[in-house]
């Protein structure tokens, strides 16, 4: 009877441990080669690109004990920002660098921080980027994403091919592409400009066929696309932040230890301040050289600036309880109130 008891309890023992390993998943496997897949408009080579190989690519390969790899896919050859979230959920991709206009995919509270003109300055965005963290973080991981970085595209200006845009009344006139989302096009319709919306792989040719003569964009975007060559006019007005993000899908992320996945986000005060101090110079440097290139730099009269602000500050209140809330306008713009109160 002893010996049955004692082969039942062992049988029981057995059922359960086999249970358990039914029900519960797995530890990641130390040992497991993780490769990330990631897509990007950044074309192959210019500064951007090599950042990213030099310093962040290499913090997040160490980060995850040396477990991961990456395979950049760059150029747009993976498609555009909306194609890198769909491939994301199938995972066909497991990683992007996206600019601002893939979070209305994902994320489009984040929309808040690409408003006209609420953001001023990089210390701005320095001051409320870790408050902010925890906010995006969780909104994202409600979606399926792991938000890994917030860096920048850069303060955007405006970008005309054979006419300046420093007048306001003459912005009507103008041709002015969209590829950016909701947000661009209510900027662009409070200044009476009506909007030709183009795919973001296909901006170049267009500007080069002349089917737009205008457009918002970051300096280093007009050296690495090479446009620069057809463009005539640049108005450095800071007329939008734009935000730039490194996301990983869930499924990706979660094959890391939870060690590992708090060394990755622990690489944002460290990889990523370097990175972000990299191309805030390359930024700067980037809309130098459009000048010594030959393109002229026009300075918008005080007056025309402050009624473009007030005619596109209908906007941060027109998309409230669209792309995001009112209470986080109201907790960016108590952030941003706390900050400029310092100053």
């Amino acid at each position: 009877m002893k010996g049955f008891k004692a082969k039942a309890s062992f049988v029981l023992c057995l059922a359960v441990f086999a249970a358990s390993c039914i029900f519960c998943p797995p530890a990641p496997a130390q040992s497991e080669r993780i490769e990330i897949k990631m897509g990007t408009l950044a074309p192959r080579n210019i500064g951007w690109a090599r950042a990213w190989e030099d310093i962040l690519e290499k913090g997040l390969i160490e980060a995850a004990s040396g477990r991961v790899s990456f395979k950049t896919y760059y150029g747009g050859i993976m498609g555009d920002d909306e194609d890198y979230v769909m491939k994301m959920r199938i995972d066909q991709l497991q990683a992007a660098s996206m600019t601002a206009q893939g979070t209305r995919v994902i994320c489009p509270e984040m929309a808040v921080l690409s408003l006209p003109f609420i953001l001023n300055s990089y210390d701005e965005v320095d001051f409320i980027r870790p408050k902010m963290y925890p906010i995006f973080d969780k909104l994202f991981a409600e979606r399926g994403f792991a938000l890994i970085y917030w860096f920048e595209q850069d303060f955007d200006q405006i970008y005309s091919l054979a006419r300046p845009t420093d007048r306001l009344e003459n912005l009507p006139r103008f041709r002015f592409l969209t590829w950016y989302g909701v947000v661009e096009e209510k900027t662009l319709e409070a200044l009476n400009v009506r909007p030709v919306p183009i795919n973001a792989p296909e901006v170049p040719s267009a500007l080069r066929q002349r089917v737009i003569d205008a457009l918002i964009a970051p300096a280093v975007w007009v050296v690495g696309s090479q446009t620069y060559t057809v463009i005539g006019f640049v108005n450095p007005i800071k007329i939008r932040y734009a935000p730039g993000l490194h996301v990983w899908s869930s499924k990706a992320f979660d094959r890391l230890s939870a060690k590992e996945q708090a060394s990755v986000l622990a690489t944002r005060n460290t990889v990523l301040e370097e990175f972000i101090a990299f191309t805030r110079n390359a930024n700067e440097q980037s809309l130098a050289a459009l000048a010594r290139y030959g393109m002229k730099v026009v300075e918008m009269d005080p007056s025309d600036l402050d009624a473009m602000k007030k005619a596109t500050r209908p906007v941060w209140t027109q998309l409230a309880g669209e792309l995001y809330p009112q209470e986080l306008l109201d907790t960016v713009l108590g952030y941003l109130e706390e900050f400029r109160s310092l100053e």
